[in-house]
Protein backbone atom coordinates (compact mmCIF):
# COMPACT_ATOMS: atom_id res chain seq x y z
CA UNK A 1 0.00 0.00 0.00
CA UNK A 2 2.68 2.51 0.76
CA UNK A 3 4.26 2.09 -2.90
CA UNK A 4 1.25 2.54 -4.34
CA UNK A 5 0.65 5.73 -2.19
CA UNK A 6 4.38 6.75 -3.36
CA UNK A 7 3.63 6.38 -6.54
CA UNK A 8 0.47 8.32 -6.96
CA UNK A 9 2.06 11.19 -5.15
CA UNK A 10 5.03 11.08 -7.72
CA UNK A 11 3.29 10.55 -10.60
CA UNK A 12 -0.99 10.95 -10.53
CA UNK A 13 -1.25 14.64 -12.29
CA UNK A 14 2.03 13.67 -15.00
CA UNK A 15 0.18 10.26 -15.65
CA UNK A 16 -4.00 11.73 -15.67
CA UNK A 17 -2.19 15.24 -18.11
CA UNK A 18 -0.86 12.62 -20.52
CA UNK A 19 -3.84 10.44 -20.58
CA UNK A 20 -6.07 13.61 -21.23
CA UNK A 21 -3.66 14.66 -23.54
CA UNK A 22 -3.41 11.62 -25.51
CA UNK A 23 -7.43 11.17 -25.68
CA UNK A 24 -7.91 15.11 -26.64
CA UNK A 25 -5.82 15.13 -29.82
CA UNK A 26 -7.35 11.71 -30.75
CA UNK A 27 -10.56 12.49 -30.04
CA UNK A 28 -9.66 16.10 -32.68
CA UNK A 29 -7.78 13.99 -35.14
CA UNK A 30 -10.62 11.40 -35.47
CA UNK A 31 -13.40 14.76 -35.91
CA UNK A 32 -11.30 16.39 -38.60
CA UNK A 33 -10.55 13.09 -40.24
CA UNK A 34 -14.55 12.39 -40.58
CA UNK A 35 -15.34 15.78 -41.32
CA UNK A 36 -12.81 16.18 -44.09
CA UNK A 37 -12.65 12.91 -45.73
CA UNK A 38 -16.29 11.55 -44.80
CA UNK A 39 -18.26 14.42 -44.34
CA UNK A 40 -19.77 13.34 -41.26
CA UNK A 41 -19.00 14.08 -37.51
CA UNK A 42 -19.78 13.04 -34.43
CA UNK A 43 -21.76 14.99 -31.93
CA UNK A 44 -19.91 14.54 -28.81
CA UNK A 45 -16.06 14.95 -30.40
CA UNK A 46 -16.27 18.81 -29.66
CA UNK A 47 -18.13 18.47 -26.52
CA UNK A 48 -15.57 15.56 -25.00
CA UNK A 49 -12.36 17.41 -26.46
CA UNK A 50 -13.67 20.64 -24.45
CA UNK A 51 -14.44 18.80 -21.19
CA UNK A 52 -10.59 16.98 -21.30
CA UNK A 53 -9.21 20.64 -22.01
CA UNK A 54 -11.02 21.90 -18.60
CA UNK A 55 -10.07 19.07 -16.71
CA UNK A 56 -6.16 19.46 -18.30
CA UNK A 57 -6.74 23.01 -16.60
CA UNK A 58 -7.30 22.26 -13.51
CA UNK A 59 -4.92 19.24 -13.11
CA UNK A 60 -2.09 21.51 -14.59
CA UNK A 61 -2.74 23.68 -11.51
CA UNK A 62 -1.94 21.20 -9.27
CA UNK A 63 0.79 19.86 -11.30
CA UNK A 64 2.59 23.73 -11.66
CA UNK A 65 2.54 23.40 -7.27
CA UNK A 66 4.03 20.68 -7.57
CA UNK A 67 6.92 21.71 -9.81
CA UNK A 68 7.01 24.85 -8.05
CA UNK A 69 6.25 26.50 -11.31
CA UNK A 70 3.07 28.25 -10.34
CA UNK A 71 2.79 32.21 -11.60
CA UNK A 72 4.24 33.62 -9.06
CA UNK A 73 6.31 37.25 -8.44
CA UNK A 74 9.68 36.70 -7.00
CA UNK A 75 11.24 39.84 -7.06
CA UNK A 76 9.93 40.50 -3.08
CA UNK A 77 11.79 37.49 -2.40
CA UNK A 78 14.97 38.76 -3.77
CA UNK A 79 15.24 41.36 -1.14
CA UNK A 80 15.73 38.95 1.78
CA UNK A 81 17.87 35.64 2.95
CA UNK A 82 16.35 32.72 4.86
CA UNK A 83 14.20 34.19 7.76
CA UNK A 84 12.67 36.94 5.08
CA UNK A 85 11.93 33.93 2.42
CA UNK A 86 10.25 31.37 4.65
CA UNK A 87 7.77 34.00 5.87
CA UNK A 88 7.31 35.22 2.16
CA UNK A 89 6.90 31.76 1.21
CA UNK A 90 4.60 30.86 3.88
CA UNK A 91 2.43 33.69 3.55
CA UNK A 92 2.21 32.92 -0.21
CA UNK A 93 1.21 29.24 0.33
CA UNK A 94 -1.08 29.93 2.91
CA UNK A 95 -3.23 32.64 0.67
CA UNK A 96 -3.00 30.29 -2.13
CA UNK A 97 -4.07 27.16 0.54
CA UNK A 98 -7.07 29.49 1.68
CA UNK A 99 -8.19 30.26 -1.87
CA UNK A 100 -8.12 26.23 -2.78
CA UNK A 101 -9.88 25.39 0.15
CA UNK A 102 -12.50 27.92 -0.66
CA UNK A 103 -12.81 26.64 -4.26
CA UNK A 104 -13.26 22.98 -2.76
CA UNK A 105 -15.70 23.79 -0.35
CA UNK A 106 -17.88 25.88 -2.94
CA UNK A 107 -17.13 23.27 -5.74
CA UNK A 108 -18.83 20.28 -3.71
CA UNK A 109 -22.14 22.28 -3.35
CA UNK A 110 -21.51 22.80 -6.98
CA UNK A 111 -21.08 19.56 -8.19
CA UNK A 112 -23.72 17.90 -6.15
CA UNK A 113 -26.52 20.13 -6.67
CA UNK A 114 -26.17 20.02 -10.62
CA UNK A 115 -28.70 17.48 -12.16
CA UNK A 116 -28.72 18.67 -16.12
CA UNK A 117 -26.91 16.61 -18.51
CA UNK A 118 -24.55 17.78 -21.73
CA UNK A 119 -25.87 17.90 -24.70
CA UNK A 120 -23.56 15.40 -26.63
CA UNK A 121 -22.43 13.02 -24.27
CA UNK A 122 -25.43 12.68 -22.26
CA UNK A 123 -23.45 12.74 -18.83
CA UNK A 124 -24.31 14.82 -15.78
CA UNK A 125 -22.37 18.13 -15.84
CA UNK A 126 -21.22 17.37 -12.44
CA UNK A 127 -18.94 15.23 -14.08
CA UNK A 128 -17.14 18.46 -15.72
CA UNK A 129 -17.56 20.83 -12.50
CA UNK A 130 -15.51 18.08 -10.63
CA UNK A 131 -12.65 19.27 -12.32
CA UNK A 132 -12.15 22.13 -10.40
CA UNK A 133 -12.99 20.06 -7.60
CA UNK A 134 -10.27 17.41 -7.87
CA UNK A 135 -7.48 19.66 -9.14
CA UNK A 136 -8.02 22.06 -6.24
CA UNK A 137 -7.75 19.16 -3.67
CA UNK A 138 -4.61 17.92 -5.79
CA UNK A 139 -3.12 21.85 -5.59
CA UNK A 140 -4.46 21.78 -1.54
CA UNK A 141 -2.19 18.42 -1.04
CA UNK A 142 0.79 19.88 -3.02
CA UNK A 143 0.84 23.24 -1.67
CA UNK A 144 0.94 21.69 2.12
CA UNK A 145 3.66 19.33 0.49
CA UNK A 146 5.47 22.03 -0.42
CA UNK A 147 5.16 23.94 2.63
CA UNK A 148 7.00 21.26 4.47
CA UNK A 149 9.83 21.26 2.14
CA UNK A 150 10.06 24.89 2.62
CA UNK A 151 9.91 24.76 6.63
CA UNK A 152 12.19 21.72 6.60
CA UNK A 153 14.54 23.85 4.54
CA UNK A 154 14.45 26.44 7.16
CA UNK A 155 15.22 24.38 10.20
CA UNK A 156 18.04 22.74 8.44
CA UNK A 157 19.73 26.29 7.49
CA UNK A 158 19.04 25.61 4.03
CA UNK A 159 18.53 28.06 0.80
CA UNK A 160 14.56 28.80 1.04
CA UNK A 161 13.13 28.41 -2.77
CA UNK A 162 10.82 30.98 -2.97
Amino acid sequence: MKKVIQFLDRYIEEYLLIIMTTLLVITLFMQVVMRNLLDFTFPWTEELARYLFIWSVFIGVSYAVKKNKHIKIDSLSLLFRKNGKFIIGTISNLFFLAFSVLVVYYGVNTVFDITRLTPGLKISYGWVYASTLVGFILTAIRLLQNQWVIIMKWRNNEEVDV
